[in-house]
Order: C-alpha cells, then structure tokens, then sequence
C-alpha cells in the first residue's frame, strides 16, 4: 500500500502541532477558550437551533475546553438538545441530523479546512450531516499559513473561532 505525500504531510503536521498543543499552559487554555466560547456564544442564531452536536473536551490533551460553550448554550437556549460523542474512534456516526455541530480542531487553514486527530470520525460524520452549521474551535496559532493538504473526503468547516 503506498502512503500518499498529502498523508505524509498530515502525520508530520499532527505531530508538530499535538507537541505545541501539548505545551499550552492550564491558564492560556483556560484564557483562550473563554475568550473562543464568548465569540461562538456570539455568532450564532441561537432560537434557529435546536439540536447541538459539540465534542467533549479533554485538558491532559490540550484541546479548547467546551464546557463553557455548553454552559453558554444552556444559558442561552435551554431547550436546545446537547449532544457529546464519547472519545472511542471507532463510535458509530450519529444517524440523526444536526443543526450544529462544534468541532476540534488540531490545525486550519484559510479555507476552513481542518486537521484532526486523524482517526477519522469528523470526516464521516461531517459529510453525513450537510444541513448542518460546522464551526470548528481552535488556537489561533494552529493556522497553518501554507494551507492544509486536502482530500475528497475532507469537509471543509462553515467558520473556525479562535482566540484571536
């Protein structure tokens, strides 16, 4: 089986930015993902939602923390269904439809193209769910200015909020 340069190039890309990911302080976490859920909070039409798809957030990984994202929306719009995959990659893609869905981000790119964690979960539920709004969630420094290397399967993302 050969390994295409675009794979290649993703598996260096996500092992550079987990390591910086993984650098973050608890403060700056702390700092940047209330700074990314009050702009989220912001940005969305809230009373057109009524179901919410967002990724539960894991610190000892670095990733922008959602809980206040989702305190944010209970606040907000209390009938508003809330939704968290668990963190298997192998879960089965939700068969229900979205009207909002919240993504990690590891790495972006101007064109709202995402890199995950590489599992592929994000691939197959986001190109099953076409109704719905995609925002993915990031560092700013995670903008890989060169642009992502992209594949057909890859769903580009409606907007992707971060600190800055």
């Amino acid at each position: 089986m050969t390994v295409s340069s675009s794979a290649v190039l993703k598996r260096e890309l996500r092992r550079e930015l987990r390591a910086r990911r993984r650098e973050v302080t608890a403060e700056a976490r702390r700092t940047a993902s209330l700074r990314i859920a009050e702009k989220l909070l912001d940005s969305v039409d809230w009373p057109e939602i009524r179901s919410l798809h967002i990724y539960r957030s894991v610190p000892d990984w670095g990733e922008v923390d959602t809980e206040p994202i989702v305190r944010g929306v209970r606040e907000r719009g209390p009938a508003i269904e809330i939704v968290s995959p668990d963190l298997s990659a192998d879960q089965p893609i939700p068969a229900r439809d979205f009207d909002l869905i919240v993504v990690p981000v590891l790495g972006f790119d101007e064109d709202n193209f995402r890199l995950g964690l590489g599992a592929g979960f994000y691939d197959r539920f986001l190109g099953a769910q076409p109704q719905a709004t995609k925002i993915g969630v990031a560092y700013e420094w995670a903008r890989v200015a060169a642009g992502l290397p992209h594949e057909p399967h890859d769903v580009p993302l409606d907007a992707i909020i971060t600190e800055a």
